[in-house]
């Protein structure tokens, strides 16, 4: 290994110290603005122009959200219309009178099985959250 290599894993185990920190500390700093900070001081702590740190976050960042991002979208959409329409509240009464007290983590298990069986995970997430907060309100 050449000094360029040490020096860059330095670096990393650095910028992975440093995007903890921003994270856990008394800052907490929302988890995508400190991966960007931190993909920022990778940048400029391992020599790269400024064109070339925003051209690689750009592609980096572009082709993650690209690929999930409407996925999220719809996914947060169908949850929206499940909630609004009563349908989360339906089926939240549904598994409570039908479940005892001990059957209901599976009860839900089951919901979330059915639910993500054709779906991504993130879409399954989301569709679940309004039947979710409605069973630990009731």
């Amino acid at each position: 290994m050449t000094t360029q290599d040490y020096q860059l894993l330095i670096i990393t185990v650095i910028s992975i110290l440093f995007l903890i920190f921003l994270i856990t500390s008394k800052l907490k700093f929302h988890p995508l603005l400190a991966l960007l900070l931190t993909a920022i001081f990778v940048g400029f702590t391992s020599g790269l122009d400024i064109d070339k740190i925003v051209e690689s976050i750009e592609t980096g960042a572009g082709s993650t959200l690209g690929e999930t991002g409407v996925t999220i979208a719809l996914g947060a959409m169908l949850g929206k219309i499940l909630s609004d329409s009563g349908a989360s509240d339906k089926i939240a009464s549904s598994i409570l009178h039908n479940a005892s007290y001990k059957k209901l983590p599976w009860m839900m298990a089951l919901a979330a099985f059915i639910i993500g069986i054709p779906m991504f995970f993130e879409v399954g997430l989301i569709m679940l959250l309004p039947l979710i907060f409605t069973i630990a309100k009731n």
